[in-house]
């Protein structure tokens, strides 16, 4: 895996140049840092003859892409083809000799940023309202038209410098594509897995391993490849989370062309919270989420509904796989790691046991 970088600084006078020459009737009034993973994100307060509003800047820490300059496409066909609430993207930069490229600018969206553990607290009526509405959104975006085969997306369009891109699915490939799923998730699965033996649930990775090379052995087709959201959680959503509505989906860095039933899964699983069920007052609510998103799903797509109606024991374990290879990133309340780890190792046991 590569190394992660810190993100970097970037200077209000190399921002005033950004916003310029995106458009250059923009003038930029404040610029601050968030706090967005590793990439360097930047909030900004711009103003012309017309209005003040805000925009963002998301930008490589070094060089590297890290899958900016597909992000960027991605939101602009999710825009052009869906009613997903993706930012609007203004303009692309992918290589420059000076900025700090790739970058995009982009438009914000209302909401409150919440934390990925928060899922555990919010009420079941606000839950019920944010599993509709992602199952309603995973259907939009499984039937975009962009992949053929499994993998990482990836972009295949024209190289931009200051422009906004086109929302053409055609401008969307994947890198590496493998034809077959079963050969792809083995690959998958052993990455994680990998990381999970570094993990502090070492002592199940044998039997996950075994468990695991089971299950593909004896998964049944045919398996349609998807635009796959894949990185489900609250820290990845803006939205009001005393009603649940979603206002915004952001971070499409880590898209993957997998069968919808492996996204599906992954959201039941990490947005159902039972992987907190240890915490005090927190539940496992994955039937309420499931039957909540499957509403939504059918609702908006009822043919496809029937491939992600089945739970899939197999998806269910991968996803607490990731779970458990992020453990030490949770913010918990101090005190409660031990109990949240047991109920994880319990859960993955009988999940084993099957």
């Amino acid at each position: 895996m590569d190394d992660i970088p810190e993100a970097r600084e970037i200077s209000d006078a190399t921002l005033r140049e950004i916003l310029r020459s995106a458009e250059p009737t923009l003038e930029l009034d404040e610029a601050a840092p968030t706090e967005r993973g590793f990439c360097s994100v930047y909030r900004l307060v711009v103003s012309d003859d017309e209005a003040t509003r805000e925009l963002y800047l998301k930008a490589s820490p070094d060089e590297r892409t890290w899958g900016i300059p597909t992000e960027a496409r991605l939101q602009a066909v999710l825009t052009a083809h869906t009613s997903i609430p993706v930012p609007e993207v203004l303009a692309v930069t992918d290589d420059h000799e000076e900025r700090p490229t790739p970058y995009y600018l982009m438009r914000t969206l209302p909401g409150e940023e919440v934390a990925y553990e928060r899922v555990a607290r919010l009420g079941d009526d606000a839950l019920r309202r944010l599993a509709r509405e992602t199952g309603t959104y995973l259907a939009q975006l499984h039937s975009v038209p962009a992949v053929e085969r499994f993998g990482h997306v990836r972009h295949d369009g024209p190289s931009l410098t200051d422009e906004a891109p086109e929302g053409d699915p055609a401008n969307l490939t994947v890198g590496d594509p493998v034809e077959e799923w079963p050969t792809y998730l083995r690959d998958y699965a052993s990455r994680e897995l990998d990381r999970h033996a570094d993990s502090r649930f070492a002592d199940l990775t044998p039997g996950l391993e075994r468990w695991v090379e089971a299950g593909i052995d004896e998964l049944d087709g045919p398996f349609d490849p998807v635009l796959g959201r894949n990185d489900h959680g609250l820290h990845n959503l803006r939205l009001d989370p005393q009603t649940g509505e979603i206002t915004a989906m952001l971070d499409w860095g880590y898209t993957l062309a997998v069968p919808a039933a492996f996204d599906f899964e992954f959201a039941v699983s990490l947005y159902g919270g039972a992987f907190l069920a240890g915490l005090p007052d927190a539940s496992d609510r994955r039937a309420l989420v499931r039957e909540a998103m499957l509403s939504g799903y059918r609702a908006t797509d009822p043919d496809r509904a029937e491939a992600v109606s089945t739970p899939e024991p197999l998806y269910e374990a991968l996803a607490m796989v990731r779970i458990m290879n992020d453990f030490r990133h949770l913010d918990l309340p101090d005190g409660t790691e031990p109990d949240a780890m047991e109920r994880i190792e319990t859960d993955a046991r009988d999940l084993l046991d099957r």
